[in-house]
């Protein structure tokens, strides 16, 4: 065979594309540019670790919540705030002088033994006979009431017609007359002082009890 004849099919192998090339390995792999660019995407779209909608949300409802103890100024004049359709207005043993005294008494007596303490404080609590107070106007005339707790029900001992005397910045007095109409009558006193500090609260000061706080509450009933 000839040399022309054997680099013929050599020549048209090259005019073909010859061997095929081979796969350039750099593209094999995936661009470092792009694979930044993806995995940026993803991180903004994914919340962030530290995000915490709930903790924001309990936050914002703290925030928004009434501070405890808020004792602002009322917003009404004394004679509205006691007048008040059914409110009668109940002991707070918590924010009278009593407590503060019998805490004293209780802890000398108890020591360290908190059955004894807490036994001491309820009895201390106890012996405070008038449990609240309620102002209703019953055919055009005004009442003064005080309230007995048994159970769940609040009975009359005292009751009085009174009438409003003169009022003052975060007080009012009031001046009973008339018979006791009570379940157990007593004398008729002369004018009481009643100090209001807030809209949800009153305030007597007993001779021998110092201050006791008094706070409304609705819905409770009494057998007049």
């Amino acid at each position: 065979m000839s040399k022309c004849a054997l680099l013929l099919p050599l020549l048209l192998l090259a005019a073909c594309g010859g061997t095929p090339a081979a796969k350039n390995p750099e593209s094999a792999e995936a661009d470092p540019g792009a694979s930044a660019e993806k995995a940026d995407a993803k991180t903004d779209d994914a919340p962030a670790a530290d995000d915490k909608p709930d903790a924001d949300k309990a936050d914002t409802k703290k925030s928004d919540a009434k501070p405890a103890g808020d004792s602002a100024k009322p917003a009404r004049s004394a004679q509205e705030i006691l007048t008040a359709p059914d409110v009668v207005f109940m002991l707070s043993f918590n924010d009278s002088d009593v407590k503060q005294t019998a805490e004293s008494k209780c802890s000398a007596s108890a020591g360290n033994d908190p059955k004894k303490m807490n036994g001491c404080m309820a009895k201390a609590r106890k012996a405070i006979d008038i449990d609240g107070y309620q102002f209703k106007e019953v055919n055009g005339k005004w009442f003064w009431s005080t309230l007995r707790t048994q159970g769940k029900t609040l009975h009359t001992l005292h009751k009085f017609e009174i009438e409003f005397g003169p009022e003052a910045e975060g007080s009012v007095t009031i001046k009973p007359k008339g018979k006791d109409l009570g379940s157990k009558p007593g004398r008729t006193p002369a004018s009481v002082t009643i100090q209001v500090p807030n809209d949800y609260q009153i305030a007597l000061s007993d001779p021998k009890l110092g201050k006791l706080v008094y706070e409304a509450k609705i819905g409770l009933l009494t057998n007049q």
